[in-house]
């Protein structure tokens, strides 16, 4: 086993080393230290980017989380628009009303259905800008992935180069 390994007899002590040592054994020990060398790019490559994925993938659920907090503000937002709007609602026709104004027809009626209008449309608008922010927070998510998914992908290239170089370098 030896002998295959450091390329002299193992037999002879002066002989082994020379073969460990020296230029004319299978493994010397330049070869060995730059097969150690090339072990340890590859490991540190395939590390890092098991790394980056993993840190892509937790920046990824951070903005999944965002996203889902960002719809739950959002309908709690138009819902209060949407009561906020209907309490002025009360109160235009209650100080109509107090006025002895008929509300069922012209002005009343109008300003009645402006209002409506208006606050539903405030209250769609704030449905919209979250519906727009929650897309960004997905992309953004889709995005961290991919990059954590990449990043792991070129790791093997890297890996894979550095064996190829290591290769060259130990064998010629």
């Amino acid at each position: 086993m030896e002998a295959a390994l450091f390329g002299a007899a193992a037999s002879g002590g002066a002989a082994a080393t020379a073969g460990l040592i020296g230029t004319g054994g299978a493994f010397s020990m330049g070869t060995m230290l730059s097969s150690i060398g090339t072990l340890s790019s590859v490991m540190g490559a395939i590390g890092g980017g098991r790394a980056a994925n993993q840190a892509a993938q937790m920046q990824a659920d951070i903005y999944a989380r965002q996203a889902a907090r960002e719809r739950e503000m959002g309908a709690l937002s138009a819902k209060r628009l949407r009561a906020q709007n209907e309490q002025v609602a009360a109160t235009q026709r209650a100080l109509l009303a107090s006025g002895g104004r008929d509300m069922s027809t012209g002005s009343a009626l109008l300003i009645q259905e402006d209002l409506a209008e208006e606050g539903e449309f405030n209250a769609l608008l704030a449905e919209n800008n979250t519906d727009a922010a929650i897309s960004s927070l997905r992309a953004q998510e889709v995005m961290e992935r991919a990059k954590g998914r990449n990043a792991q992908t070129a790791s093997y290239f890297r890996a894979g180069s550095a064996l190829l170089k290591g290769g060259k370098v130990a064998f010629g």
